[in-house]
């Protein structure tokens, strides 16, 4: 028998780590690290991480996701997207490794009209958003052996989230105003893990973007959530995201275009609509951890 091949696994307890984990650990022989394994913002932890491992594939779950604090901790955001994404991109080089990353729809403006494509000019309006921008320039500065999948509005079962802040708030009895003139997609976690798996096994390389298909506003998405996983009563009101004051500016358009997706890997990503449903019956069971 063959010996499976070597993956590392960066933020293997987030949101998306822990689908990555659950997704690959059959295939590969899997080392699932995170923030008390090593420091990705440390060139020497990296080195010893990955250059003790050796493994094929480094799949980099790791980042500083938080995108309002980014704007008072800046420094911090790019010292782990673009310090500890580029820490590890050298010693995927140099172990002869892919390192494949996640990317976000907050390195567009959101000026445009139609869905985003991979070759859309880039214009971050957050310091997130630069930081990720940035986190993608390192990765392409220091491999030519990688992937990055950019993607929106994620939520899951295993990690803080939109879906559970709506919800946590309704049960609290809280009146909700929710943005209504930002539009992106909502992404469920397992659907970006399956995307990736897919681009992998494919053999893809630059990047890509995935999310589920269609579009929605944030007011679109709390109101269907609340339709199908909240029984009392609750109000909801769509607000102008100026007048909610976020420190962040986020684009007021960000959908992703999977037209290059799709043809790479012939797989078509289901309507958001159809995987909502599927996570507030994991919710509804208790099988969450957040």
């Amino acid at each position: 028998m063959h010996a499976k091949k070597r993956m590392l696994v960066t933020g293997a307890n987030g949101l998306l780590g822990r689908e990555i984990v659950d997704l690959f650990r059959e295939e590969y022989d899997l080392r699932a690290t995170d923030v008390g394994d090593f420091d990705v913002t440390s060139p020497d932890d990296c080195g010893r991480a990955i250059g003790g491992f050796l493994p094929e594939v480094v799949i980099h779950c790791a980042a500083y996701t938080a995108v309002d604090k980014a704007e008072s901790e800046e420094e911090r955001a790019f010292a782990v997207n673009r310090g500890g994404t580029g820490n590890v991109a050298r010693e995927c080089r140099k172990a002869g490794a892919l390192i494949v990353t996640f990317g976000t729809d907050y390195v567009f403006d959101g000026a445009s009209d139609s869905p985003y494509e991979e070759g859309a000019a880039v214009s971050p309006l957050s310091a997130y958003g630069r930081s990720k921008l940035a986190a993608e320039e390192a990765v392409r500065t220091e491999t030519a052996e990688h992937l990055i999948v950019r993607s929106q509005w994620l939520y899951g079962p295993h990690g803080r989230n939109f879906v559970f802040a709506i919800l946590d708030k309704a049960r609290r009895g809280e009146p909700l105003r929710v943005v209504s003139d930002q539009k992106g997609c909502p992404t469920y976690s397992r659907d970006l893990a399956a995307a990736a798996k897919r681009l992998l096994d494919a053999g893809a390389r630059g990047t890509f973007h995935f999310s589920n298909e269609g579009e929605a506003t944030w007011h679109e998405f709390a109101a269907f959530v609340l339709a199908r996983a909240f029984s009392g009563a609750v109000s909801l009101e769509p607000a102008r995201a100026s007048e909610l004051a976020y420190p962040a500016r986020r684009p007021a358009y960000s959908v992703l275009s999977k037209e290059k997706y799709r043809k790479f890997t012939g797989d078509i990503p289901r309507r958001w609509e159809n995987a909502v449903p599927e996570f507030l019956k994991i919710i509804s069971k208790g099988r969450v951890d957040r």
